[in-house]
């Protein structure tokens, strides 16, 4: 009759007194267990000396199956074990969950966080998400309810717009349930939309196109439209223009642009975002901009790619804004990789072209041009075509050079830099250092789908001279420098 319950790395086993006795007391009974999930982790023991037939055997691994015999002993020895008991899964509560985070919504939160990081040796059933208000205590409590799954999510009704709230996640397994995370961040759920962000401004004659990043909330219901509000800070009786931009599906960036301003007096913009239960905040106001007769954006833009350069050229615009331009400015943007753009170049004067320097080779770039004259700088072209600068390959290495009849198999590494273009092919070229006049030989590796090895074999040779051989690597923009000589090596 030997039973096992389990406890946090442990098992407490009880059992019936045996049949017979031997003819002498028994003086204690000895209770070992046998870890069927993780063998090697077995053989933990307690021993009963007085009182209930009972005793703990401690020192389990939570989540491991484990069964128990029992042993009794006399004064003449141990008898033969027990049958094993039913088997029994040590287990405490799960920890607590990490990463507790909550986006807000209209009166309520959609929480998420990440699995506890252990289960405590019994499976996690369930989660539950409970609600703290710090702006009224009183109205904390509410909860919501989370699935085990790969999604940790849930979302907390009933919570009151403009009331700051943290939220704490508990998980619950076989056991019982576990200690409460860390406090979420604290949000505010709120019925409208947030505010948008990142307000800026580009001028033009007397208008000002605008741009902005969405709400970092926009409490659960899409947003509908933005508008953009003109503050006129030199005379603020101009002011109110405004400009709405349709936002059913809005990209990152939204724009929209302000017209009907008045050229050399200075705005500033807001923006607000409106959702179906109305307008919510709005955005920090841009930076400072005056409108004016600026140039039109240049047009006709078209690049040619360099090492890590590329030369612009375009066409002057239709207007200057009724004064001459001075200068245009080109600026990169890397369509590769977004951190490597900004680079520029300024004309002053000649052909309208210019060479923007300080590239990526193997990057791809477009560009746009900028004209200024007197009153200031107008608005950006549409990008160029893209190119990709590149130069050409740098020298193979590891050339080595095997000698046949006549002949010689040449193999080499390739370059450490392709230029930034692909390599379409290589040239060996042998040089005779026994009788100068009969080097020249070449062979040629060709790229081809099947993109065969390093390797191509030199005809033409003669017996008994010693050859060395060099390699080149050539792209779309041309051939690099020629790699160190290969050691010498005498067909025959």
């Amino acid at each position: 009759g030997v039973l096992a319950t389990p406890g946090n790395g442990s098992a407490t086993v009880t059992w019936s007194a045996p049949g017979s006795d031997g003819g002498s007391a028994i003086t204690s009974y000895t209770a070992a267990a046998a870890d069927s999930t993780t063998p090697a982790n077995g053989g933990q023991t307690c021993t009963w000396s007085t009182g209930p037939l009972t005793c703990t055997v401690s020192g389990l691994t939570n989540g491991d199956s484990y069964s128990f015999t029992v042993t009794a002993t006399n004064g003449v020895g141990t008898g033969p074990a027990s049958s094993r008991s039913s088997s029994v899964t040590p287990a405490t509560v799960p920890d607590a969950p990490t990463g507790v985070l909550a986006t807000p919504g209209d009166g309520s939160a959609d929480v998420t966080w990440s699995a506890s990081g252990s289960d405590g040796g019994s499976k996690i059933t369930s989660y539950t998400v409970t609600a703290a208000d710090s702006t009224t205590p009183a109205n904390g409590g509410q909860t919501c309810s989370g699935s085990p799954g790969v999604q940790h999510t849930c979302t907390v009704l009933g919570l009151t717009n403009g009331d700051s709230y943290t939220f704490t996640v508990t998980a619950t397994n076989g056991v019982g349930t576990g200690p409460a995370s860390s406090p979420s961040p604290s949000v505010t759920p709120s019925a409208f939309p947030g505010a948008p962000t990142g307000v800026t401004a580009l001028v033009g004659n007397s208008v000002v196109i605008l741009s902005w990043t969405a709400p970092a909330s926009q409490r659960r219901t899409t947003i509908i439209s933005y508008t953009a509000t003109a503050t006129d800070s030199t005379n603020p009786a101009n002011g109110g223009e405004t400009c709405t931009s349709t936002a059913l599906k809005p990209p990152p960036r939204s724009t929209c642009t302000v017209s009907g301003l008045t050229n050399g007096e200075t705005y500033t913009f807001t923006v607000t975002a409106t959702n179906a239960a109305g307008t919510g905040p709005a955005s920090a106001p841009s930076s400072p901009v005056a409108p004016a007769p600026v140039p039109f954006p240049p047009t006709g833009v078209a690049a040619s790619p360099g090492n890590m350069s590329a030369i612009v050229s375009w066409t002057a615009p239709g207007d200057d804004g009724g004064s001459s331009i001075t200068s245009y400015t080109v600026t990169a943007t890397d369509d590769s990789t977004s951190a490597n753009g900004g680079q520029t170049c300024v004309w002053s004067t000649g052909p309208l072209t210019c060479t923007v320097p300080g590239l990526t080779n193997g990057d791809l770039y477009s560009f746009t041009v900028t004209a200024t004259n007197a009153v200031g700088t107008g608005l950006p072209s549409d990008p160029s075509n893209a190119v990709v600068p590149a130069t050409v390959p740098s020298a193979p290495s590891g050339v080595v050079a095997s000698p046949g009849s006549a002949s010689a198999t040449v193999t080499w590494s390739a370059p450490a830099s392709n230029g930034g273009d692909q390599i379409t092919g290589y040239t060996v070229t042998a040089a005779d250092s026994t009788n100068l006049a009969n080097g020249g030989e070449t062979c040629t590796w060709t790229l081809s789908k099947l993109r065969p090895p390093l390797s191509c074999t030199v005809t033409g040779l003669t017996n008994g001279d010693s050859y060395t051989f060099t390699v080149t690597a050539t792209n779309a923009v041309g051939t690099g420098p020629a790699s160190t000589a290969s050691p010498p090596v005498t067909p025959s």
